[in-house]
């Protein structure tokens, strides 16, 4: 590859961009103003539906689902008092309860002690009643122990709406099937899950329930908890990032704009990419959206440092600012516009991964890693290019060193005389961490990625953990092979094994199913007799009982088994989420029911089964996005430098950040989350931007010198500085997810920071010895 041809076409451009920098500056301007009126126009995803790529089989599974059932989100909220038996606060749960039903937009009916089908015996067989009657009696009265007395008469009742000392109340609000996205966005950008989790955290805080200390669940409740979360982080984290980089950068460059150029860089990149995304309605998701702008002040930061360290030396030189504009961009342009290309193209690897955030992180970082490049590339150059000339430094050549300069080519003579040493040491470090990224395991529990530090998942961690109350919930649909069939008693029964087997599980903390009601059924009308708390011995008693249920005014069976009667469902709740413990239990639920319905197709559907397929894609995904990284940043490499040796060289130093963030999160048990997942193709695409300046102005000073030590000493003095500069800022940028009280945050930080420094490590201590023992750049053309 002949560099310096290449080197002079960046010089025309920087001669023509001056020529035309305040029309630049105004085309820079109005596509800003368009970017916001874009950005007003972006709709963020939050449905775990929506996480699935179109025809996913877990996609069809749910909407099959659906289509029998309704949706399959819940909404949940536990009630805390110190004795929920008095008017007061049964009045109270009331109010709480129909507000819920009234006022959330996709209710469509509450199960609370104040609110369900209770069946009663009566002389035409049952009637369905409520626990407390319309006219609450007063404490203390007869009226109000009877009301507590048959909360309790029936404990499979009982268990499912009041806890044993009375303490607790459990409201269940199934909702609505939500509309299609093509429905909704008509009419506004906000999911119907976020809007029911809002109202519901609305309702909850309102100062009339107060008393009863309500706490929310169920997936649109902790879905908006954590959008308002990672919102507000994500804005106190992007407000300390770019603190710490200003007061960095403000230390290292001493210049205001060597501050201002990559901010306005990240500020460009962003509002050009989400606009795009506005204007193109592109699938956004929120939960992701913090990755591809922190990543955006990364490569904002490497690509104006170096622009701005070689424009500072040759102002040292002459003075002269155009001057030094032209010949920055021819010296460093390429290198720099080859850096954003690999960068960006080694993103796009996030698309192999069958989940539609990783997408989200692949496209939009990809986009504002381009418009971050162009904006360095276009608009820095043109605000250096403002202001007066400066004396040069008398006696100041390019030979010449700063005291930093003088470091890095003192650091360049001690990696030179101890390549062995230096070798070794890497290999036993590399041995050691290899053997921790065997200990790499995914994870989607909010304990362990979000942390309990966060005050939303300390609430419904409590919630799940209570005597009542139920974290998520997954649903196992038996369909069988013919209709009317699940009236049978024999495939009732064996839906009965099934569910008891399932209660036993370790996670499980309800069943529920048609059975519930059948059994209920049975013994109402047997006097209400314990003994017959029992599936009926015959079809025929089975549809006569459910025909007498229908005619009372009953109305759940329907959430329970198909119109139909071809479709058998099992809502199982749990209490915890724990990955590798609800992988296994999915499992074994798909196994006994097999085992019982060998017949029957057995589906599995729900927020659990599709947190352990994400799982699942994660892993395999995020194992092929870095291959594939690894083998375009290689093959990038090769055809730029023509030379396979130096693309294969190339890649040894930018395998280094995949080793030790990898090692140090297995022997850490730092799990594989949405976050940390983008760690290590996106830490591959910033480490090889350093390698990149590395190789490329080695080649460079090879050309010109035609001898590799004095090449790399040159290198080491014209970007070694620069590269450290970009390492230490990036990290400190990072850091600031240190400073969160979520545990995903602070892990994505730590395992950062370790990825840039391994590969600023290897790009200063591996790269100059490859380069230099297999002269991969071709012989030596002078000798010593």
């Amino acid at each position: 590859m002949k560099i310096e041809k290449i080197n002079e076409l960046f010089g025309r451009f920087a001669e023509r961009l001056l020529k035309m920098r305040w029309m630049t500056l105004g085309i820079f301007a109005l596509v800003i103003v368009l970017s916001v009126i874009g950005m007003r126009r972006m709709v963020k995803e939050t449905s775990f539906d929506d996480y699935f790529i179109e025809d996913d089989p877990m996609l069809v599974k749910t909407e099959e689902f659906k289509s029998h059932f309704g949706n399959d989100y819940y909404v949940g909220v536990l009630t805390q008092c110190d004795n929920h038996f008095t008017k007061e606060n049964l009045s109270t749960l009331r109010a709480l309860s129909n507000e819920l039903l009234d006022s959330l937009s996709y209710a469509d009916k509450v199960t609370s002690l104040t609110d369900i089908e209770f069946m009663v015996g009566s002389d035409d067989g049952m009637t369905i009643e409520q626990i407390v009657p319309d006219d609450i009696p007063d404490d203390g009265t007869p009226a109000m122990d009877s009301i507590k007395a048959r909360a309790y008469s029936k404990p499979h009742v009982a268990k499912k709406l009041i806890s044993k000392d009375g303490n607790l109340s459990w409201i269940m609000v199934k909702l609505r099937a939500f509309p299609e996205d093509s429905v909704w966005k008509k009419q506004g950008n906000v999911s119907p899950d976020i809007i029911t989790g809002q109202e519901v955290e609305r309702i909850i805080k309102k100062p009339e329930y107060a008393s009863l200390s309500p706490k929310g669940t169920g997936m649109p409740y902790v879905t908006n908890c954590k959008t308002e979360y990672i919102g507000k982080e994500m804005g106190r984290l992007m407000m300390i990032a770019t603190l710490i980089c200003i007061v960095v950068m403000l230390c290292m460059t001493r210049s205001l704009r060597g501050i201002l150029a990559p901010i306005i860089s990240v500020i460009g990149g962003l509002f050009i990419t989400y606009g795009i995304a506005g204007f193109t309605q592109m699938y956004v998701d929120s939960t992701v959206l913090m990755i591809p702008t922190i990543l955006s002040f990364a490569v904002a930061i490497a690509y104006n440092i170096h622009i701005f360290s070689y424009f500072k030396g040759r102002m040292r030189i002459h003075g002269e600012r155009r001057k030094a504009i032209v010949e920055t961009l021819k010296e460093i342009g390429w290198s720099v516009f080859f850096c954003g290309f690999t960068t960006l193209v080694s993103l796009l690897s996030f698309l192999v991964i069958p989940i539609r955030p990783m997408h989200c992180v692949g496209v939009i970082s990809s986009m504002s890693v381009l418009f971050v490049l162009l904006t360095s590339l276009i608009i820095s150059p043109v605000l250096l290019s403002f202001g007066k000339n400066k004396r040069p430094i008398e006696g100041f050549t390019e030979e010449s060193d700063t005291r930093w300069t003088k470091v890095m080519v003192n650091l360049c003579d001690v990696v030179l005389r101890n390549p062995k040493k230096i070798g070794y040491s890497f290999l036993v470090i590399c041995i050691l961490l290899c053997i921790g990224l065997w200990k790499i395991e995914a994870a989607f529990d909010i304990e362990r990625t979000m942390g309990i530090n966060v005050p939303y998942v300390k609430e419904v961690m409590d919630v799940g953990r209570s005597e009542l109350g139920s974290l998520y919930s997954y649903d196992l649909i038996v369909e069988l092979a013919n209709d009317d069939e699940a009236k049978e008693p024999k495939n009732l029964k064996l839906l009965d094994q099934l569910q008891q087997k399932v209660a036993g599980y370790k996670l499980t903390k309800r069943t529920t199913s048609i059975l519930d009601i059948l059994k209920d059924l049975n013994q109402t009308l047997n006097d209400g007799d314990s003994a017959y708390y029992r599936i009926p011995d015959t079809e025929e008693e089975v549809a006569q009982e459910i025909l007498l249920y229908e005619n009372a005014g009953g109305t759940e069976s329907e959430y329970w088994v198909d119109y139909d009667y071809r479709r058998l469902r099992l809502m199982v709740e749990i209490s915890d989420f724990n990955s590798a413990q609800v992988e296994r239990e999915i499992a074994t639920i798909q196994a006994d029911a097999e085992a019982l319905f060998p017949d029957a197709k057995i589906t599995v559907v729900g927020n659990i089964p599709q947190y352990v397929t994400m799982m699942q894609y994660l892993v395999r995904g995020q194992m092929l996005s870095f291959v594939i990284s690894i083998l375009i940043i290689g093959i990038i490499l090769m055809i730029a430098f023509q030379s396979i040796r130096v693309g294969l060289i190339g890649l040894i130093p930018n395998m280094m950040p995949a080793v030790f963030v990898g090692g140090y999160m297995g022997w850490m048990g730092i799990p594989l989350d949405m976050m940390t997942a983008t760690l290590l193709p996106m830490m591959l695409g910033m480490a090889v931007d350093d390698t990149i300046h590395f190789i490329n102005h080695s080649k460079l000073e090879y050309d010109r010198t035609g001898h590799y030590k004095s090449a790399i000493q040159r290198t080491f003095r014209v970007v070694g500085v620069a590269i450290v500069i970009t390492s230490i800022i990036t990290s400190a940028v990072f850091a600031s997810f240190c400073t969160s009280a979520c545990t995903m945050c602070i892990n994505f930080g730590l395992t950062a920071i370790i990825g840039i420094m391994s590969a600023l490590a290897a790009d200063l201590l591996v790269t100059p010895i490859l380069v230099s023992k297999c002269k991969v750049f071709g012989k030596e053309k002078v000798k010593n």
